[in-house]
């Protein structure tokens, strides 16, 4: 059998939660995640959230050029530009395509920014029911048609409501069985988001995330006894950033709104000259191209209330990174781990975390934490270090292919690069 590439990324899936979900592993399988070594660490910055870190994974390249700079897709209205998990919002070729391209077959399941792609197996799990009114539907518009016949079709005609299955439990399924069909994928890339939603929605040590722990190690299992990997496959364990209590909750555009920068309806946003768009502990400022000078300086000023907090630091940016078709992004809030920005135009400013009316997350991933990834396979770097887009490009000369959007060199030995 040709080598086998398993890319797992598990939402939510700290040290704390890698030991105690390999606590309560099948013992048969408790063996094989709980000896895969921590060998790789992304290092502090870049983005925090799945849907660009995984993105600039897969693409080896930075927010600044992948087109998915943000987990929410940067639509202030509906026809500002495609969703975060539509394929269409990419800039630059995947890892997905370059294995397609050589003949390596492909499977992406409830990975970002793949909803319409032409992979061998796609099953991108979205949720836009204002787009598509049913569940059905959006998997029938956003699947692979190899997907929908072989995986998707059967389950319809058997009744399964896609409603009243957890994603996660449908993704272990059909990827355990695409690893143990007569052509498993060379490349079976899987985003498990159970465990990251139940943390920040639930208190930690709550029922909620007991049982997304115990779902995830179901899931796991399944997926793994499905690999059952052999000495030429590869298996590379992919956590997010560890995820830290929310302490602060920033409301920016409650201050532009207060400039007329934004334009309300109601408590939503209508239409904006400035927005400040969130990716969790950060905030992108956006402008309308072709607003003049003194609208950008107007925003700045705006937003400079919320920096007489030590949490929050407003940084002005001059590569744009970010940027749409029709704004400029000028400045970039950062927060101390602990804080999230959120896009609400009617809350207060800042609330703090303990707030029982915040309606906030509870918990907010630390952009300045180091990732710990485990891997092993043939090809693949030990002991090194580097960014979300330099483990793609390690990944794919692994597999003995090349990214060719990437900008990134590449995992590289902490000892060489401290030198």
């Amino acid at each position: 059998m040709p080598p086998r590439t398993l890319l797992l990324a598990v939402d939510g899936l700290d040290e704390a939660e890698h030991r105690a979900l390999v606590t309560g592993l099948h013992p048969a399988l408790r063996a094989t995640l709980g000896s895969l070594p921590a060998t790789l660490r992304i290092l502090p910055g870049g983005p925090s959230e799945p849907a660009p870190s995984l993105t600039g994974l897969v693409t080896g390249t930075t927010v600044a050029h992948t087109g998915v700079p943000t987990q929410l897709p940067f639509r202030p209205r509906e026809q500002d530009g495609p969703a975060a998990w539509d394929a269409t919002a990419l800039r630059v070729p995947t890892l997905f395509e370059a294995a397609e391209a050589a003949g390596l077959p492909v499977a992406a399941l409830q990975w970002p920014a793949t909803a319409g792609s032409a992979l061998s197996w796609n099953l991108p799990l979205v949720e836009d029911l204002r787009r598509y009114g049913t569940r059905w539907a959006m998997a029938e518009a956003t699947s692979s048609p190899r997907m929908m016949r072989e995986h998707l079709a059967p389950r319809r005609q058997a009744g399964v409501q896609l409603s009243r299955i957890a994603p996660d439990d449908l993704v272990a399924e059909i990827a355990a069985a695409l690893l143990t069909g007569p052509e498993p994928p060379a490349l079976t890339a899987v985003h498990l988001t159970g465990l990251g939603r139940a943390r920040r929605e639930a208190p930690a040590g709550s029922t909620a995330v007991r049982r997304a722990r115990e779902d995830l190690a179901g899931a796991l299992e399944r997926i793994l006894a499905a690999l059952d990997p052999g000495p030429q496959d590869r298996l590379l364990l992919v956590p997010g950033r560890p995820l830290v209590p929310t302490t602060l909750l920033a409301h920016p555009n409650a201050l532009l709104a207060a400039r007329s920068l934004i334009r309300t309806d109601g408590p939503r946003l209508a239409d904006y000259r400035a927005v400040v768009w969130p990716d969790g502990p950060h905030g992108a400022l956006h402008v309308r191209r072709g607003e003049g000078e003194a609208v950008r300086r107007l925003a700045v000023d705006a937003l400079r209330p919320l920096t007489e907090r030590r949490e929050i630091t407003l940084r002005p940016v001059e590569d744009g990174a970010g940027a749409t078709a029709g704004t400029d992004v000028i400045a970039v809030l950062d927060g101390a781990p602990g804080t999230r920005f959120d896009l609400p135009v009617a809350h207060r400013p800042l609330v703090e975390g303990d707030d029982p009316y915040s309606a906030g997350p509870l918990a907010v991933a630390d952009p300045q934490a180091t990732t710990l990834v485990r891997a092993l396979g043939a090809g693949l770097p030990d002991g090194a270090e580097g960014s979300w887009a330099d483990l793609g490009v390690s990944l794919a000369a692994a597999m003995g292919l090349r990214l060719p959007g990437a900008c990134a060199a590449g995992m590289r030995q902490a000892a060489a690069r401290a030198g």
